[in-house]
């Protein structure tokens, strides 16, 4: 049952406070970064070649951790008892934050679609997965699900835009979850690394480590085609769909290279990084990732032009501006 709009009411904070501590931008934002262990949210400032992290954004008291919307200017953040909320980012500061009524205050994962218009939510301790479509101005619980009746519990998913399609994965199979009715087993494969759900919002792509290779399920809610798009891939990681709709990125840190691979040839182009891409998290420009970004190192942005790309460095926190 889907619950009409959930942002129950704006949380008043004394946004003059949280722009004044945004400080050390050097140019336009490239996009955020959220601390992996902790509740600390960064900007990326400047242009390819001269990024810079800005000193940590002055979070709302009692924020606990961060799901950051992928090349978005939004995240959603658990606040403990105040629940989950949505955290509306502007030119590198906070600009207000809107409680989400009903959502889940805590989640062990959060899955975003790929242009973060829908967000999938798991709960092991309230055995809950829900769908959050409309993001992220007028968010709604479109699907609130009894997590003990998938078949497994599922340790990540992927879901469309409009989030008419959604898939769950266990560490060895993939599984559909329909509007209604039983979860439809979809693909058993050697260890589910990472799925994503292609722009056309029928397809999906799953990374299986134990094969290094990319699996593709065609018309996944209709009549579902699947096979191997791409195998060899060794020191397979993280995979996410090109803007254009016709490749998806392989992040490949047990080889330090990203890897395009054409969703209908299979053909695959790979590009040394120079590093390990132990994330591909998109930032707000088009085929731009950070690929790596640990608390005190310097991080390390892809950027994919046509067939082209590169890898651009960003200085640890405090070398060159920002503390």
């Amino acid at each position: 049952m889907v619950k009409p709009l959930i942002c129950a009411c704006s949380l008043l904070l004394p946004i003059a406070g949280l722009l004044a501590g945004a400080v050390n931008l050097t140019g336009p934002v490239a996009g955020y970064v959220a601390g992996p262990s902790e509740p600390e949210l960064r900007a990326i400032s400047g242009v390819p070649g001269s990024y810079l992290f800005s000193d940590p954004l002055p979070l709302p008291a009692g924020t606990t951790r961060i799901h950051l919307a992928p090349g978005q200017d939004f995240a959603l953040i658990e606040q403990g008892a105040a629940g989950l909320a949505v955290l509306y980012l502007s030119a590198g500061a906070v600009d207000r934050v809107e409680a989400l009524g009903g959502a889940l205050p805590a989640a062990d994962w959060a899955a975003f679609s790929p242009g973060a218009r829908s967000a999938i939510l798991f709960s092991s301790s309230a055995q809950r997965l829900q769908l959050l479509t409309g993001l992220p101005g007028m968010p709604r619980i479109a699907l609130d699900l009894d997590a003990s009746t998938l078949p497994v519990p599922p340790f990540t998913a992927a879901v469309s835009d409009d989030g008419s399609l959604l898939v769950v994965a266990s560490a060895h199979s993939v599984y559909l979850v329909p509007p209604a009715g039983p979860a439809q087993l979809l693909l058993s494969v050697g260890e589910v690394l990472s799925l994503a759900v292609l722009p056309n919002g029928t397809d999906v792509a799953v990374a299986d480590r134990r094969t290094d290779s990319i699996h593709l399920l065609q018309n996944v809610a209709s009549a579902p085609v699947i096979g191997v798009l791409a195998s060899g891939l060794s020191g397979i990681g993280k995979i996410y769909p090109a803007a254009d709709g016709r490749s998806i990125l392989v992040a490949r840190p047990g080889a330090k290279a990203v890897s395009s691979v054409d969703v209908v040839s299979g053909d695959v182009q790979t590009l040394p990084a120079g590093v390990a891409p132990v994330q591909l998290q998109p930032l707000r420009n088009r085929d731009t990732f950070l690929i790596s970004a640990k608390p005190g190192q310097p991080g390390s942005v892809f950027l994919r032009d046509g067939d082209a790309g590169r890898v651009v460095f960003i200085p640890a926190a405090g070398v060159g501006g920002a503390q």
